[in-house]
């Protein structure tokens, strides 16, 4: 449940970000962009976290460069643009979904308590 919650928080911060950066016209095209290149990094990099000893910090570097590079050729921007958007929006994803956390109880059912 954490790591769909993670994703999920991921996707909720990285696609606006990205989104600022351009003109409302090419808006949508940016966003199935985001989307397409975190639904391909973010299980990468959960997977070189799960099985492997690399750092957690080089990983989110590797994360953030191999968006950036799938921004600048996918979005047509400049690099420096994409990787800024990236360096950005990884940055900010990261230190939230390792700060906000939250109690998987929440979603399991309770029983209901009637006072009367």
């Amino acid at each position: 449940m954490r790591l769909a919650f993670d994703l999920l928080l991921t996707i909720l911060i990285e696609l606006p970000i990205f989104a600022f950066f351009f003109k409302r016209k090419k808006r949508p095209a940016v966003l199935k962009f985001g989307l397409l290149i975190n639904l391909i990094s973010w299980p990468i990099a959960h997977i070189l976290k799960i099985s492997t000893e690399i750092n957690v910090n080089l990983i989110e570097i590797l994360v953030a460069t191999g968006e950036g590079v799938g921004l600048w050729f996918l979005t047509e921007c400049s690099w420096k643009k994409a990787f800024m958007m990236s360096v950005i929006a990884n940055g900010i994803s990261f230190l939230a979904t390792s700060l906000i956390h939250f109690d998987p109880e929440l979603f399991q059912d309770k029983q209901h308590i009637i006072i009367h």
